[in-house]
């Protein structure tokens, strides 16, 4: 058998598996170039996205102060108005008027405190197993 024939084939075995293989490499090239400039794109979204939530939570905990603020003066203010109310302030010209003025406050002050929302309660402090003594003695057995 002649070698040349043997040579040929392997050569061409050879430049065919070369062609495959940059073909390939070309191929992984572009996928790693798309995934790239999507993960870019994703972390752009994600950056707008955190902004708009802390700008979300922050307005979120003001109205919660503001709220609580209302109810608390609408708790005083109903303080105010039983002292008036035992002060006389419905006795004099036309009293049922008044008797209802007062009434219709106080219900309007127990509204404007009914189920205040109120901000949720700071995480507990987690308990890392300290005893005070730098790691070197022994914690309770």
């Amino acid at each position: 058998m002649s070698t040349t024939p043997l040579l040929s084939l392997i050569a061409t075995g050879c430049l065919a598996l070369a062609a495959f293989q940059n073909g390939q490499a070309a191929d992984a090239a572009a996928r790693l170039a798309t995934v790239e400039k999507e993960v870019a794109e994703l972390k752009a979204k994600f950056a707008e996205n955190e902004k708009a939530a802390g700008e979300s939570s922050a307005m979120a905990e003001k109205t919660a102060k503001y709220l609580n603020e209302q109810a608390k003066a609408a708790a005083a203010m109903q303080d105010v108005l039983d002292a008036s109310e035992k002060a006389g302030f419905t006795f004099g010209i036309n009293p049922d008027s008044r008797i209802l003025l007062l009434a219709g406050w106080h219900e309007a002050l127990v509204a404007a405190q009914k189920d205040l929302p109120l901000p949720p309660a700071p995480p507990a402090p987690e308990k890392n197993g300290a005893n005070g003594q730098n790691g070197q003695g022994k914690g309770p057995q």
